[in-house]
């Protein structure tokens, strides 16, 4: 599942008081540091007193969920004081430790986890969770999120061992060695049954595995010899959402390690279990949820809200499969050049390639060669193109992008669960773009709805990501990937449904991809600006290309390329503005326009500066590098090739 990396959700955490202080303090406009209680703690959790150690690690607990406080934890050496205290002859010393401990690598950042784990927290825990590999029962099989700790101390210490186990192996490779070394995923499959160890237990084994089998051998040796076990969990009946959310979970590390994938015999099982865990809707529930809350409605909840929370963390990651089995390995999505102009025939303008690597991954790039463009082919199989044509895929995944009204929206804050089902919502919509995204690529347009399904899905993103309020990076990432996406479908299969837009229509799209300060939205604007106007220069005959309402909108768009190509402050982005240029004035019809908008003499007047840009930032271009230098390669070729076409108009 490797082409989507998604940070994990953070569900419920280990919360001693019963009600998180965060949220307290939240509510109460406080801002308070944990550094002033860490003193206190230590004094705690060395204590000779079983209860003082207690409760000391409880404070802990407490201090973690504050905003800043994972990060001040690691600064001194508690987390090596609480991870001794994971091998302590106190049941409830243990789970106080592990929560304590859970709690810390959730709500911190790599950096912090790193931290943890030189601070020797693995040891301890590998031993803690080893001596799970024994013959034990659990209290009850029935332990959900609102259960008391005192029900069960010894399952609620593995369910958050198991929990920073997972936090763990996400963010440091030091962490999935000790995994391997000490072979636990033995432990994790020995409770993974919920039959027998209860829902929250068996879910926090199948996340954790989730996690530990993305690109592990060592693990995947150990699974798939019991893949078809894991399959029978997936066979049996879902009713509930958390049965879904496991099923799901399960189905995610089956395809890990390479078992269910398409061409499969249990393939359409794996696209049944999606397509139902996908198929409720969870906005009219947000909605009951929102209205019984606050007093407005009095019907009964049709759904608990830990339900609630399940489906839709299910649902999250349910699009995150889709999308990668919409995207396969290996298959590249960002960018294609259709055109390619020989560099060397502008050596007094540009340096020699001699920067470029001698590897094979950009050979004979300084030679002017052509990238296949590819991007129309689909190289799925057909199996999943049945499939999500059978389950009706796309159309649940467009159901995911929806929102709350906007009276929702502002009576969740106020409520228990509602800022963790607000979070969990925005989450879910970037998910579904991101898979809409990728689905626009790979399908068929008859398999996506047709043009006017897309369209008009283009059209309420527009609305949604220029007109309104918008802040949230993840989300106007994903939301201008998928409207890119869309155009790039509705470009490549030639529709002619953009044909009468606008250049108003147009207008608040151009402001962000000039204003807004994600370089990775501006690109997307770029791009997708760019296969507008040349899917208007491809559908309109040349006569009109240069005049009337083209005219205006491909003028309109020319001018915002060439602002984002001559003054953006990341030179990629730049590069894609120019790219985009030349991809559109390469049609032979363009020449008068070209003439019209003063188009060789402002790109003459683009290459210094670009080229001074590129002195200065090609150390640090990373990803892009490949595109600005396929840029830097094209531009002064198209210029000697295009000048002369566009000069002869001036003699007209």
């Amino acid at each position: 599942m490797g082409k989507i990396k998604q940070r994990r959700q953070l569900g419920q955490r280990y919360d001693p008081t019963g009600v998180s202080r965060r949220r307290e303090d939240r509510a109460e406009g406080q801002t308070q540091s944990p550094s002033a209680g860490l003193r206190l703690v230590e004094e705690k959790i060395t204590s000779v007193l079983a209860e003082e150690r207690v409760c000391g690690l409880n404070t802990l607990a407490s201090l973690a969920l504050e905003e800043q406080g994972p990060a001040c934890v690691v600064k001194t050496q508690l987390v090596a004081k609480a991870s001794a205290l994971l091998k302590d002859p106190s049941v409830e010393v243990r789970l106080a430790a592990a929560g304590a401990l859970r709690n810390i690598s959730a709500g911190g950042s790599d950096e912090v986890v790193e931290a943890m784990v030189q601070q020797e927290v693995l040891g301890p825990l590998a031993d803690l969770l080893g001596d799970y590999r024994e013959s034990w029962s659990s209290a009850t099989t029935d332990l959900g999120q609102e259960a008391s700790r005192d029900v069960d101390p010894m399952s609620n210490t593995f369910v958050h061992a198991t929990h920073l186990l997972w936090n763990l192996c996400e963010c440091s490779e030091e962490a999935m060695n000790v995994f391997n070394k000490e072979g636990l995923v033995h432990v994790l499959l020995r409770h993974l049954d919920p039959a027998v160890w209860g829902h929250t237990m068996a879910l926090a084994v199948a996340e954790c595995l989730l996690c530990v089998s993305e690109n592990n051998p060592s693990a995947e040796s150990v699974l798939l010899p019991v893949a078809e076990d894991l399959v029978g969990f997936i066979s049996r009946p879902k009713e509930q959402p958390t049965d879904l959310h496991f099923a799901t979970t399960v189905i995610g590390t089956l395809l890990n390690i390479n078992y269910c994938t398409s061409g499969s015999n249990n393939f359409q099982l794996v696209l049944k279990v999606l397509a139902t865990m996908l198929e409720p809707d969870p906005l009219p529930l947000v909605t009951q949820y929102a209205s019984d809350s606050s007093g407005c409605g009095g019907t009964h909840l049709s759904m608990t809200p830990q339900e609630l929370e399940h489906l839709i963390l299910g649902q999250q990651l349910a699009l995150e499969i889709l999308s990668n089995i919409c995207c396969p390995e290996g298959e590249q999505k960002d960018f294609t050049y259709d055109h390619a102009f020989n560099c060397n025939s502008d050596e007094d303008d540009w340096d020699e390639c001699e920067d470029v690597p001698s590897g094979d991954e950009e050979e004979g790039m300084c030679e002017g060669e052509p990238m296949e463009d590819d991007a129309s082919k689909s190289t799925l199989a057909p199996e999943v193109h049945e499939g999500i044509s059978h389950f009706n895929l796309f159309e649940k995944t467009l159901k995911k992008v929806e929102f709350p009204e906007e009276n929702v929206l502002q009576a969740l804050p106020t409520l228990k669960f509602g800022p963790s089902l607000l979070t969990k919502l925005g989450v879910l919509r970037t998910r579904a773009l991101l898979c809409l995204q990728n689905m626009s690529s790979a399908l068929e347009l008859k398999e996506l709805g047709g043009a006017e399904l897309l369209y008009s899905t283009w059209v309420k993103l527009a609305i949604t990501v220029f007109q309104n309020t918008c802040p949230e990076t993840e989300l106007l990432e994903a939301a201008t990937g998928a409207m890119r996406a869309i155009i790039d479908r509705l470009r490549q299969d030639q529709c002619d449904i953009l044909a009468s837009i606008s250049q108003d229509e147009l207008k608040s799209i151009f402001q962000a991809g000039v204003s807004c300060p994600i370089a990775t939205v501006r690109a997307n604007v770029t791009r997708m600006v760019g296969a507008l106007g040349c899917l208007l220069v491809t559908q309109t005959p040349e006569k009109s290309v240069s005049s009337g309402s083209v005219f205006e909108v491909l003028n309109t768009t020319t001018e915002f390329l060439f602002k984002v190509g001559a003054h953006d402050a990341e030179l990629w982005v730049s590069a894609e503005a120019l790219d985009v240029i030349i991809d559109m004035y390469s049609d032979d019809k363009t020449d008068r326009l070209a003439h019209l908008v003063h188009l060789i003499d402002r790109l003459r007047g683009i290459q210094p500066g670009f080229k001074a840009k590129h002195h200065q930032q090609r150390k640090r271009l990373g990803d892009h590098r490949a595109l600005v230098l396929t840029v830097r390669d094209n531009l002064g070729g198209f210029i000697k090739y295009k000048g002369p076409r566009a000069g002869k108009f001036s003699k007209t």
